[in-house]
């Protein structure tokens, strides 16, 4: 009796492992077609551009909070999202500095700022460069996200396209993509973008801008806004979650 017992285990377990190895099997083409798509996510850079920064702290709210603050944060939490999908991100600051420190003989301060950005984006050899800022208007009412791209570059056209959709699900009046001439979009090599999160100068959105929850949200928009534009998008993952 003892011995058939142990033949029947014996023959379970085998069973056992032909199921999970046909299963394995099944899922082999699946597993082919992901997981080196994942891979290439690792090899694809991002490289984000926290507007302004040290010295310049760009455009203010009514209250005095500063531009290049608000930007710092929200280019943190795209980095998490995108990190957390496997891509390799790069960010021109990570705190609050400046990349142009004054160097006599160097030209203006504003166009070293903006010819660091550019070389560290190239340093990266960045696929896209995504820059975030804040905006403002001597019109109050004025508000709204818009992504911005050079009219000659179609990849980043397609970038500021993508996001721009994203954008347009979180704010209450959707906004189109725009073309713009910026210098730093301008250059040969890679594909920018800039991302005004909003009008520091409109007294709602700029509140909105201060709060953690708002930023990730935004955040999560602009991630799932490069995510897509990717040249291989079907087989990106998506962030864990939405923010609420």
């Amino acid at each position: 009796m003892r011995i058939i017992i142990l033949r029947k285990e014996r023959f379970l377990l085998f069973l056992s492992l032909f199921t999970v190895l046909g299963g394995l099997l099944f899922l082999f083409p699946f597993l082919y077609r992901v997981i080196p798509a994942r891979s290439r996510l690792g090899q694809t850079t991002i490289l984000l551009d926290p507007g302004h920064g040290g010295i310049d702290g760009g455009t203010q709210d009514r209250a005095g909070n500063l531009e290049k603050d608000i930007n710092l944060a929200i280019a943190h939490k795209i980095r998490a999202q995108l990190t957390q999908c496997g891509v390799n991100v790069v960010m021109t600051r990570e705190e609050d500095t400046e990349l142009a420190p004054y160097q006599p003989g160097r030209g203006g301060r504003h166009r070293r700022d903006l010819t660091a950005r550019i070389e560290r984006a190239r340093s990266a050899k960045a696929l896209y460069l995504v820059s975030i800022h804040c905006d403002w208007s001597t019109a109050a009412t004025r508000r709204g996200m818009v992504a911005f791209y050079y009219y000659r570059n179609p990849v980043g056209k397609n970038l500021a396209l993508s996001i721009q959709e994203e954008l347009n699900k979180i704010q209450p009046q959707p906004q189109k993509a725009a073309p713009g001439k910026y210098f730093l979009l301008e250059q040969p090599g890679f594909n920018g973008v800039i991302v005004e999160v909003g009008f520091l100068s409109h007294p709602e959105e700029a509140a909105l801008l201060q709060q953690a929850d708002y930023q990730e949200k935004v955040a999560f928009a602009i991630a799932q806004g490069i995510l897509r534009a990717l040249p291989t998008t079907a087989a990106h993952p998506s962030p864990a979650s939405s923010p609420p």
